[in-house]
């Protein structure tokens, strides 16, 4: 679903993976409920904000929010929304509730493994 058509309130409060896309390319898998600490829905709000400091965010700003427009970005507020507007805009994101945090672990790790998405470059090798 793309990010602006999310219900946040429809989003699970549970563990599990997501997986983040801009258009047909994956970008990003990551999980959610670590330690039996946060939710998907938390943690794919938090991916939404568009803060820069967010390494999806802040990755999307760097490769290609900032020439989308014609005028050097030179403020972090700006920056922000110009992020929050793109990923509304062009991202899309899927997800999978999982039973635990370990389940959700082993899930994300053989889809880093299998996927290859772009920004989980550092989770697998060639060898």
């Amino acid at each position: 679903m793309r990010f602006r058509e999310v219900l946040w309130n429809q989003v699970p409060e549970a563990s599990g993976v997501y997986a983040i896309f801009d258009g047909p390319e994956l970008l990003y898998v990551g999980m959610a409920g670590r330690e039996g600490k946060g939710s998907l829905r938390k943690r794919l709000r938090d991916h939404s904000s568009g803060q820069v400091v967010n390494m999806f965010a802040q990755y999307l700003f760097l490769a290609r929010v900032q020439f989308t427009v014609a005028e050097r970005v030179t403020h972090p507020m700006q920056a922000k929304a110009l992020c929050q507007n793109y990923i509304r805009e062009n991202c899309w994101l899927s997800w999978r509730v999982c039973e635990s945090a370990s389940e959700a672990r082993a899930l994300e790790a053989t889809l880093k493994q299998s996927l290859r998405p772009v920004l989980n470059g550092h989770a697998y090798n060639d060898a």
